[in-house]
């Protein structure tokens, strides 16, 4: 743990593997920002404010917020997302616990099955920690990719939230 100004700043890179899960693998970040709960839940729910800070110019599609409902984002290639066009991905919402926990389930046609991504609030002493995980990677690489990711993600949420510019772009 370490503080940087006024913020609170807490990285948890922890992979495991999952026996259950046919030897895939789960990310898990976390950071603490100085915003309260409720601001922090309408920028990881919202499709707008997702659009913003989680690969920004990539946009999401929520159209409505409950469990079962389809969400979409729109990976656009940028330096971190190689390609010439838009990648559509498709997710099923499979968790909305107001403001504590928002979790999508990703189908796709051609990969790995049982992705899913969770993202977890807690408000701790003025701060709010936001723990992003992701169940299913297969590979080494896509774990590795998906860890800077959300590295890069939550960053950015935290410079969102707390007035800064956005880090990663």
């Amino acid at each position: 743990m370490c503080h940087a100004g006024r913020s609170m700043i807490i990285l948890v890179p922890r992979i495991r593997r999952l026996s259950n899960l046919s030897q895939a693998m789960v990310v898990v970040r976390s950071l603490g920002m100085e915003a309260p709960l409720e601001r922090v839940w309408r920028a990881v729910t919202e499709a707008e404010q997702l659009s913003q800070w989680y690969a920004p110019g990539s946009p999401w599609d929520i159209p409505e917020l409950r469990k079962g409902a389809c969400a979409w984002f729109h990976h656009s290639p940028n330096e971190h997302h190689p390609g010439t066009e838009a990648v559509t991905m498709r997710a099923t919402i499979s968790a909305v616990d107001a403001p504590r926990r928002f979790a999508m389930r990703w189908e796709f046609d051609d990969g790995p099955e049982g992705m899913m991504t969770t993202f977890l609030l807690e408000e701790v002493a003025g701060f709010t920690y936001v723990t992003m995980t992701e169940t299913g990677c297969e590979t080494e690489e896509q774990t590795r990719q998906t860890e800077a990711g959300y590295t890069m993600s939550l960053a950015n949420l935290k410079a969102l939230l707390e007035g800064g510019s956005l880090p990663h772009t």
